[in-house]
């Protein structure tokens, strides 16, 4: 991504100024380089930690609230590549990541930023340990996604997500969490409605009948759900609804039948989950096969363990959450404090991130597509990526806390103030 040297990247962007060029199909065309620098000068306007790396390819004059007189010469905002073209650094540290297969057409002339409405509610996983289902996931009756659905349909939603968006006005796709932030006390019901993916996670639940779900913004794991009607129910009760803060529902009839829900905190910093719907549509499923790898083997070589199958989820230490005791803030307070404990949650390397296939994200035409989650209730859709793309958003997105620009599709509770603190991005709350 963004192979052209600084100096000819100057050039040709230069040269749009006289005769205006539309963008390439490809992330280092000049022209791409020069609307991310431009959306970064925009995401950082607005309070959203934002990578500079496109600004080591641009010239044009910006004011950032950490540099008032403008980008300035690369030197001075900092080399992104250790004095290297991205080429020459990703070949060097990573090895040969290869772009997208001429096979797998993407659309290049539509906005990617907007393509996909942020959830500003919950997102639900559930764990299926599949890749693939049918076209349409919720319409496999035997699993639990089905049952969840035929709860979500019967509860009222007046909250309509979002779509469409102007690249240069973030407030148009990038929004602000219902939900406050760990540890926060829950104030007032969330209207919409919670995002239903199934997903490759195995469960970890003690009866094999039994499914798990993770819980975002919660950060949470909900093990012993019984895949039924009564089930589905039950966890909509005891933590889904718009009702609820993280904690949750405490526990109801002493954990006999449907009750018998435990949830844990996750030990993950954050969660990857790619869209891997062969059925919805091939190029999903043949982009989550060149991303995994080259995702896994980014982040292990930056000191990340990875979780493919859900398996850390198994034997998590402390009380579930339903048995925590004490008032709905402190119980939220707890929550706020396991979160805390997680290895590197504000960042750097090291630490645990759970890489996950999942069911159909939507704008298959921007695939790979992948959904980022992180404990500080920060939610990120990035399009456009090929395997030559995961260092930057390992490196960037998930050991900093900052968008790339230039994969950007849409967001959730980003905005941090002083985001311009390069040390803490939307990692921190």
């Amino acid at each position: 991504m963004f192979k052209a040297l600084a100096s000819a990247a100057t050039s040709a962007v230069s040269s749009l100024h006289n005769s205006p060029i539309p963008p390439g199909d490809s992330h280092d065309d000049p022209g791409r380089i020069k609307q991310y620098a431009e959306m970064a000068r925009a995401l950082q306007h607005d309070d959203i930690p934002v990578s500079h790396a496109d600004c080591e390819s641009c010239n044009i004059p910006c004011e950032f609230k950490d540099r008032p007189n403008g980008n300035g010469p690369a030197a001075q905002i900092g080399n992104a590549w250790d004095g290297k073209t991205y080429d020459e650094y990703v070949e060097d540290k990573y090895g040969c990541l290869e772009g997208m297969p001429a096979t797998v057409e993407q659309d290049w002339e539509s906005d990617l930023a907007g393509s996909g409405g942020p959830p500003v509610g919950r997102v639900v996983v559930v764990s299926t340990g599949k890749s693939n289902w049918l076209r349409d996931h919720v319409e496999e009756e035997a699993g639990l996604s089905y049952k969840i659905n035929q709860v979500l349909l019967e509860q009222p939603n007046t909250a309509k997500k979002s779509k469409g968006g102007n690249p240069l006005d973030p407030s148009t796709y990038i929004k602000a969490s219902a939900f406050p932030t760990p540890s926060s006390p829950f104030t007032k019901p969330v209207a919409q409605l919670p995002a239903l993916y199934s997903s490759s996670m195995v469960s970890q639940s003690e009866a094999p009948t039994d499914q798990m779900t993770i819980v975002f913004p919660d950060w949470k794991v909900c093990l012993e759900v019984e895949n039924s009607r009564e089930g589905a129910q039950a966890l909509w009760d005891g933590a889904l609804s718009g009702t609820l803060g993280r904690a949750g529902h405490l526990l109801q009839k002493n954990g006999a039948g449907v009750e018998r829900r435990r949830s844990y905190v996750l030990p993950y910093r954050a969660i990857v989950l790619l869209c891997s719907h062969k059925n919805r549509d091939k190029r999903c499923h043949i982009t989550a096969g060149l991303l995994r790898p080259a995702l896994i083997g980014c982040l292990e070589q930056n000191g990340v363990t990875v979780d493919e199958l859900g398996s850390s989820l198994a034997n998590l230490d402390g009380p579930p959450l339903e048995e925590l005791e004490g008032s709905d803030a402190e119980r939220e307070a707890e929550i706020g404090r396991r979160i805390e404990n997680i290895e590197n949650v504000h960042g750097g390397q090291g630490g645990e991130v759970g890489v996950f296939n999942i069911s159909h994200l939507g704008g298959h035409r921007y695939a790979g597509v992948m959904l980022i989650l992180f404990p500080s209730g920060a939610y990120l859709s990035y399009g456009r990526v090929s395997p030559h793309e995961i260092p930057r958003v390992v490196e960037e997105t998930i050991l900093q806390g900052k968008v790339v620009p230039g994969l950007i599709r849409s967001g959730t509770g980003l905005a941090r103030p002083g985001a311009a603190n390069k040390d803490t991005g939307f990692l921190t709350w």
